[in-house]
């Protein structure tokens, strides 16, 4: 199974309308048919109701659909009128099994309990629609969208009553349908029951969030005071492990719900190449990546713990600008080709901006789009602009073109929330706020850039690249993986990863790299090197590593609760190495098998194996 299909299959975090399950209908559906052995043994008049209730939620289903699409087309009057259609549909399914009568058959043995079970799931069902689905009809996902500069708080404020509404709704949902004994409930009603419990209890984790998310937003536009937040973006041509070196930076402060660009700084800015770190760096830390990673801004992403990258950056900052800085956020030129998807091509300035000096860099206008975006940035401006410090300029001004394209309000909502989710599930967009309550809500989800604390959620292997050859040759270079456990096989499990890197650079292309893309100062001209590290479950301990299936001795370290082995790969053009690490683990519960790894230039395929374990 590809990581692709695997994320589909796992259960994560997703923007709250595209999660809602509304058709929930679904699961009454299967119930009602259940009870027709009930209306067998009971009579006619029961049999009656339940297929008319049968008949109402039938004709409910398409319409749930429905009204989803046009909640998340922001087609607000459509989809209320769709939603009152729905209503009335399952308010009759509810009359029909919400009575007297209804009620007094359920101290029946047996037949009782399940009757009790059908009733209960369509009072779900109805108080579903009317207290969750209804509500968000007035939801406009457009209220997210900056429009000349700026985002409407107020619409933000009033979104969040209507999330707080229907969070509540499912969590009633969630203690009606827990209330209902199941010991006497029939295999089909009793599997149907599960289905519709487990859509709520899916929804129920979402909701609560996205209420607390909602209620902060405002605080974190500046509605109570300026906001400032650093931008770093990392350079997947030169790979560190979070994604690449941070050769730019940008301060972005929000006010009142205007956001613009405060200040632009590039790695050269910041006081390099100091004796000791500028922080106090965790020894693991040290252990694997070396103290440079607290001495030199461009090495700051050498771990996978963005948490801690956050602290040594912002510690940067505040020494070179004084700024205070309420955020870290990590992007990387993929991800703005991402947002181009959503924006559509910008125009980047011919003249850029050096110390007050305006420089003509090209005859016109340079036109990026999400096709073009990636492979100018990282790749052919390398070539037609040879100086570092006009590289840097040119790449601000692009993330500023980009950025005042999103904030001017030409994005469109839908694109813009699917770029933002495709960039944070590939680790392109990270986020650690100073703020406590924001932190908290963060966690230790992919936004945070953190590695999970355990293998309760997801038994995690972490592939983490850091080129150490000097120059942008990962434009270059390809990522696979495979990764496999015995999890559902042994009691004391093994995992193993293999990592495959190979350098498609055509060799007969190699005398015609740019200077800047391959200096050749420390390894010949085309050649990369780099420095695997590879990183078992929380708790295990590293077995055995090979190197193109050859056993070969390499350190092992522990970090943040995992082992971690570092082997280092030379890769000329054409060439391919894979290195193999296996892991051995003790017996415990273990989450579904997942890899995340650095983000690359190219996609990254990564096959799943886990024997004997049920799909998710």
């Amino acid at each position: 199974m590809t990581l692709r299909a695997e994320r589909r299959a796992e259960k994560q975090r997703r923007p709250l309308l595209r999660s809602f399950r509304f058709w929930i209908p679904i699961g009454i559906l299967l119930l009602l048919l259940a009870a027709l052995l009930a209306a067998v043994l009971i009579g006619k008049p029961i049999y009656d109701r339940a297929m008319s209730a049968k008949s109402s939620l039938e004709q409910a289903m398409p319409l749930a659909t429905t009204a989803k699409d046009q909640i998340l087309a922001g087609d607000t009057a459509s989809a209320e009128a769709t939603t009152a259609q729905l209503a009335a549909l399952t308010a009759q399914a509810r009359e029909q099994t919400d009575d007297g009568t209804w009620k007094s058959l359920e101290w029946i043995p047996f037949v009782g309990a399940n009757l009790n079970a059908v009733r209960t799931a369509a009072v779900v069902t109805d108080d579903l629609v009317t207290g969750a689905l209804a509500p968000a009809t007035v939801v406009n996902l457009d209220a997210l969208t900056p429009v000349d500069g700026a985002i409407n708080i107020a619409a933000i404020t009033d979104m969040q009553s209507v999330v707080t509404q229907a969070a509540d709704t499912v969590d009633t949902a969630a203690a009606q349908l827990a209330s209902i004994d199941q010991s006497a409930l029939i295999p089909q009603v009793a599997g149907a029951l599960t289905k519709l419990t487990d859509a709520v209890d899916e929804l129920q984790p979402l909701l609560g969030p996205a209420s607390d998310v909602i209620g902060i937003l405002p605080a974190a536009l500046g509605a109570d005071g300026p906001r400032n937040y650093l931008v770093m973006f990392q350079n997947n041509a030169e790979s560190r492990g979070t994604g690449g070196n941070p050769a730019a930076l940008v301060l972005l402060t929000a006010d009142q719900g205007r956001i613009s660009i405060t200040q632009q700084a590039s790695s050269g800015d910041f006081l390099n190449e100091r004796d000791t770190p500028i922080v106090d760096l965790d020894p693991e830390t040290v252990a694997i990546y070396g103290d440079k990673i607290g001495r030199y801004v461009q090495d700051t992403t050498l771990t996978p713990d963005f948490s801690e990258t956050a602290e040594i950056v912002r510690a940067f900052w505040g020494e070179s600008f004084g700024t205070q800085v309420d955020a870290v956020v990590s992007f990387d030129p993929v991800a703005l080709g991402y947002l181009l998807k959503a924006t559509g091509p910008v125009q980047v300035p011919a003249e850029v901006d050096v110390d007050g000096w305006e420089i003509q860099l090209f005859d016109q206008p340079v036109e990026l789009t999400a096709d073009n975006a990636t492979s100018f940035l990282l790749n052919q401006v390398y070539s037609e602009i040879d100086e570092p410090a006009l590289q840097d300029a040119f790449f601000a001004a692009a993330a500023t073109t980009i950025f005042d394209s999103v904030t001017s309000g030409a994005a469109d909502t839908k694109a813009l929330l699917t770029s933002l989710t495709e960039a944070i599930d590939e680790g392109r967009l990270m986020y650690v706020p100073s703020a406590e309550a924001e932190a908290a809500l963060v966690g230790s989800t992919r936004l945070s850039g953190t590695l999970p604390p355990s293998n309760e959620t997801e038994s995690l292997l972490g592939v983490y690249v850091n080129d150490i050859t000097e120059g942008k040759l990962d434009y270059y270079m390809q990522l696979d993986i495979a990764a496999s456990s015995t999890q559902c096989e042994a009691d004391s499990p093994t995992f193993s990863t293999a990592a495959t890197l190979t350098n498609t650079l055509d060799p007969a292309a190699v005398d015609g790299l740019a200077s800047y893309i391959s200096p050749a100062r420390f390894f010949p001209k085309g050649v990369v090197s780099t420095d695997l590290v590879l990183y078992g479950p929380v708790g295990a301990t590293a077995a055995t590593v090979t190197v193109d299936g050859t056993a070969v001795t390499a350190p092992t370290f522990t970090h943040l609760g995992r082992p971690a082995i570092k082997v280092n790969v030379e890769n000329a053009p054409g060439a391919t190495h894979t290195v193999t690490a296996e892991f051995t683990a003790p017996a415990g519960e273990y989450g579904p098998l997942s890899v995340r790894h650095t983000p690359m230039v190219r996609e990254v395929p990564v096959a799943l194996e886990s024997p004997g374990c049920a799909a998710e």
